[in-house]
């Protein structure tokens, strides 16, 4: 007890804040730091390994955009692929709702998601639009000014959507980033899609982004990209557009598209996507498949693609094969439940219809199985093209496609594919896939031979001889 009590009494005056603070400094706040630079030094060097060429100097950079889905967005995506192809550093920007194509996780590649906001309230459209606008600039300009560097010489942008995207990289140029070159990549316009919703182009809000694309596009823009000679015509001449900065850049499939290579490879791929032949009693030697992919939006018709099934089923009962055809239809979106609703309601006999989502690397292979693709979409401006098309001929495959002045850029009638004549017309659709498919095959083969020349010609090289010399200085 004494011992103890003389304890107390040799460190009763002792002051222990001093020590106290230095061991905390040794044994707590220098390992901190320590370990803290570690890491940070350890990711900046990673970072900076990840930004220089294999020749050891630094890239120009280069930053691409979608206020969409990444893994939906080929077009988008092919265009950070060739960036890259060039010496391009990238920084790609966009929703991850689902698989990504393998080469966007290149080393010389860096990934920014953005974040995707639904409409879960269930607001009025326009003051949800609203609030989305608001949340999305606070997250653009965080995002936008991380990855826009000193280096970066493009930002590519795909329009639509632009709104406010576009808006804040103009005051970016305008301010802190009068450096880099803005493009735009025209799949279509905001304003024309908005319209399908009012169907009224002297809407408030339909004039509004009419003016927010034409006026900053016109003025702030670089260089512009349309997927149409009629977009880059209509860009130019009513919106004021200088011709030297617009260019049409088509629309050409990947590397990954082509043509099946004979029976043998259709045979495995049957095989490996068992569910999509489960049930059919699929007969290769007179059965036919046909495939349509979709996004499930309002610019696609579906009433009248159920319309020309149901005709062409009940002409092939008075076929004597009795013949079969499978229709595979791939994709989702917001319409994709109301599609099925209605095919299921109806009592088939030679038309099997199955609803399916391929991955990035499966969607190729199935396409190439393929009689014939069929096309449903809209140009809700009519100077846009679908890219599915573009995918369907890249695997050898003709299309039946909606009529609309500008499809005949893409797609020429009777060589590689046919139009409709009347667009909500299923009977019309019915007996022009009885034609195409059993009652005419001289007209079969000829669409066959077209499909397959415009295989071809790949995005590669649409990409290098329009745009290879300018993006290299």
């Amino acid at each position: 007890m004494r011992d103890l009590t003389e304890i107390e009494a040799a460190f009763a005056g002792v002051n222990w804040r001093p020590h106290l603070i230095r061991i905390a400094i040794v044994w707590v706040i220098i390992p901190f730091f320590f370990y803290y630079f570690v890491a940070s030094l350890t990711y900046w060097l990673g970072i900076r390994r990840k930004r220089l060429r294999l020749s050891g100097k630094d890239a120009d950079e280069a930053v691409v955009i979608v206020l969409g889905d990444l893994g939906r967005s080929p077009r988008i995506t092919y265009q950070a692929r060739s960036l890259v192809e060039h010496g391009f550093l990238v920084n790609v920007c966009g929703y991850i709702e689902s698989a990504l194509p393998s080469f966007l996780y290149d080393e010389d590649i860096e990934l920014n998601e953005i974040s995707v906001i639904r409409n879960t309230r269930h607001l009025p459209y326009a003051l949800f639009a609203a609030s989305k606008a608001i949340s999305q600039i606070f997250e653009l300009v965080g995002v936008l000014t991380r990855v826009i560097t000193d280096r970066t010489k493009y930002v590519l942008i795909q329009n639509p959507p632009c709104f406010p995207l576009l808006a804040i990289l103009v005051l970016l140029k305008l301010t802190i980033c009068p450096h880099i070159k803005l493009v735009i990549d025209w799949h279509n316009f905001n304003y024309t899609i908005l319209n399908l919703r009012y169907q009224n182009e002297r809407h408030p809000l339909v004039k509004f982004l009419k003016a927010y694309e034409r006026c900053l596009g016109a003025k702030y823009t670089d260089l512009n990209l349309t997927v149409t000679d009629a977009m880059r015509k209509f860009l130019i001449g009513k919106f004021g557009f200088p011709s030297k900065k617009v260019i049409t850049l088509h629309d050409r499939p990947a590397e990954k598209f082509r043509p099946l290579s004979g029976r043998a490879e259709f045979r495995d791929i049957q095989a490996n996507h068992a569910e999509i032949f489960a049930g059919t009693k699929f007969d290769s030697t007179k059965d036919k498949i046909l495939i349509t992919a979709t996004s499930f939006t309002a610019d696609e018709d579906f009433n009248v693609l159920v319309d020309g099934l149901i005709a062409l089923d009940d002409l092939l009962e008075e076929e004597k094969a009795k013949p079969k055809v499978l229709m595979i239809v791939t994709g989702k979106g917001p319409l994709k439940n109301a599609f099925l609703k209605r095919t299921a309601a109806h009592n088939w006999s030679h038309v099997t219809i199955k609803s399916v989502w391929l991955s990035d690397e499966e969607y190729p292979k199935v396409l190439r199985i393929a009689d014939l693709g069929i096309s449903l979409h809209y140009s809700s401006s009519g100077l846009d093209l679908p890219m599915k098309i573009v995918d369907l001929f890249g695997s050898g495959v003709p299309v039946l496609s909606m009529g609309y002045p500008v499809i005949h850029e893409l797609v020429h009638e009777g060589q590689n594919g046919v139009c409709m004549s009347d667009n909500k017309s299923g009977e019309e659709m019915g007996q022009k896939l009885n034609r195409i498919l059993f009652c005419e095959p001289e007209v079969m083969g000829k669409l066959k031979s077209g499909a397959v020349h415009e295989s071809s010609v790949k995005w590669n090289d649409e990409w290098e001889a329009k745009l290879g010399q300018i993006m290299r200085h």
